[in-house]
């Protein structure tokens, strides 16, 4: 099984929603997990960012396999780039269209 959560809210306390429904999709012994990926675009944006407050959690999530996709449309609309991300977040062209792909490839959605 594969799954995709999108974030696009820059609420802080949905960050740290996003990250902890992450870390407990993880910890689900029932399901088994091929991936997992976040895709950020518009305020998801600061979940990302080297500054964010959850970004410890987002590097022990990437440590266990998590994929972090940003979309590089909300970058050029900020004055955000890429070395403010934290290391190992992937950039995909837009945050929509990769969406699209990964639940064309089989990845089930998820929008906490």
């Amino acid at each position: 099984m594969k799954a995709v959560f999108h974030h696009s809210n820059d609420d802080t306390g949905l960050h740290e929603r996003v990250v902890n429904n992450v870390a407990n999709l993880l910890d689900d012994g029932s399901i088994d997990l091929d991936a997992i990926a976040v895709v950020t675009n518009s305020g998801g944006l600061a979940l990302v960012r080297e500054d964010s407050p959850q970004r410890e959690h987002v590097e022990t999530l990437m440590e266990y396999g998590v994929t972090f996709k940003q979309c590089q449309n909300t970058i050029a609309g900020t004055d955000t780039t890429t070395e403010d991300l934290i290391d190992g977040v992937e950039l995909v062209p837009a945050g929509v269209g990769e969406l699209t792909r990964l639940q064309a490839e089989g990845y089930a959605y998820i929008k906490p």
